[in-house]
């Protein structure tokens, strides 16, 4: 009986000894906020994390993938893939199969990341198998090539500049359609790769000129705007996407010593060029009171009601406001009836996410995301929620064409 006090005083002093550790090991917190519900969704050769951001760290999400489980120190050697606080989401690509561990840190700011491993809460194994529907990285089509749409599609870099091209096939016909110009970092080969894109310009004619950030690679994709709003978006390397990347130096060469330059920058912000009167010795000076009419044109830009949400209303499907049974339609059917009713968007999106997480029927599984693409939209991530619109089309294209073209004119208005 008296082995159970000197169990608990060596416990304690392990403990002890850990937490000393922790603290003394450079460049890691030792204790402070995590994300949470941390989950893995598949997709052909998708995975798609998602997850909660804590309330106390809102600095950026840091995304560790390893193929062996994390413990308590994060393995040397791996580069994290840095999210702004609040996306919550992000899709990563494999190619072939395998056991793929994922770890999800919170930081207070890029210098302060909290590398608090905690199991099934911040982590997560995902097991991919062999795929026949899998897309190869290096695979140069998607399906038949269609008769008309765009084809030649290429970029070159010239200066401090990109110059997009393409030939519009049938001109006739698809003259008179706006072309959709999207610019990724990563490679454009499928439709959920519009995920990680930007539109540049809907209404695009060739050539055009792209004034990417430098010292980046670039992949571009032109895609006709009737194809997007009807669901039938194909992706053809090599004909409306480029197979390679372009990417601006960031410097030109002078015609005469050959030597690299670049363009002047802004001048520097400094107090004497910035306050009247000062000099390069003058300290920074104390702050001066706002003047009456100052304080009133700011009271009054503060005051400036925010811009109108989109015009639209959330839509439901009548069954899913029928009394809640059993069965695979009652949870479901609970979040839309409180959370998504209560447009509470941050909430029901999470519901839906972590419902989804689980496999489903197709028309379970459209219905969830029909209304996950809704929360998108309402908290303005328009490009998240038209890839679900998309998705939503096959089974229920009346409602998810009316949601596609709001969200095309929500991205480019």
């Amino acid at each position: 009986m008296r082995r159970k006090p000197l169990v608990f005083a060596i416990f304690f002093l392990v403990f002890g000894i850990w937490v000393i550790n922790a603290q003394n090991t450079p460049g890691r917190l030792s204790s402070g906020p995590f994300v949470s519900g941390l989950r893995a969704e598949t997709r052909n050769n998708l995975i798609r994390l998602t997850w909660a951001d804590s309330d106390e760290a809102r600095g950026p999400v840091y995304i560790f993938r390893s193929t062996m489980p994390f413990g308590g120190d994060i393995p040397q050697g791996l580069e994290p893939v840095e999210i702004a606080y609040g996306i919550q989401s992000y899709i990563d690509e494999f190619d072939g199969s395998g056991t793929f561990y994922y770890f999800v840190a919170a930081s207070a700011s890029p210098e302060q990341r909290h590398d608090i491993v905690i199991p099934d809460t911040n982590t997560v194994m995902v097991i991919i198998e062999a795929l026949a529907e899998a897309i190869p990285l290096d695979e140069a089509d998607t399906g038949p090539l269609p008769e008309l749409g765009i084809s030649g599609l290429a970029a070159r870099v010239e200066g401090e500049a990109v110059i997009v091209t393409y030939n519009p096939e049938g001109v006739s016909e698809y003259g008179l359609k706006k072309a959709v110009l999207y610019r990724s970092g990563r490679p454009i080969r499928r439709p959920q790769d519009l995920l990680n894109a930007s539109i540049v310009l809907s209404g695009v004619s060739s050539p055009f000129v792209d004034y990417p950030i430098p010292g980046l690679p670039w992949f571009y994709a032109v895609l006709l705007e009737d194809d997007i709003t009807g669901g039938s978006v194909g992706i053809y390397p090599g004909r409306n996407a480029t197979r390679t990347a372009v990417e601006i130096t960031g410097g030109q060469t002078t015609p005469g010593d050959g030597r690299p330059v670049r363009s002047l920058p802004l001048p520097a912000m400094s107090v004497h060029n910035a306050v009247p009167g000062s000099d390069r010795l003058s300290e920074i000076p104390d702050p001066e009171p706002l003047s009456r009419e100052t304080l009133m044109a700011l009271e009054s830009v503060t005051k400036t009601p925010a811009p109108p949400p989109p015009d639209k209303k959330p839509r439901v499907f009548t069954r899913d406001l029928a009394e809640i049974a059993g069965g695979e339609d009652s949870e479901l059917m609970l979040i839309v009836q409180n959370s998504f009713s209560k447009k509470d968007w941050r909430t029901a999106s999470e519901e839906l996410s972590r419902y989804l997480s689980l496999p489903r029927s197709a028309d379970t599984e459209a219905r969830a995301r029909f209304y996950l693409g809704q929360t998108c939209y309402f908290s303005g991530k328009y490009r998240e929620a038209l890839v679900e619109f998309l998705y939503v089309r096959p089974l229920y294209p009346n409602e998810a064409h009316v949601w596609i073209e709001a969200t095309l004119s929500a991205l480019t208005r």
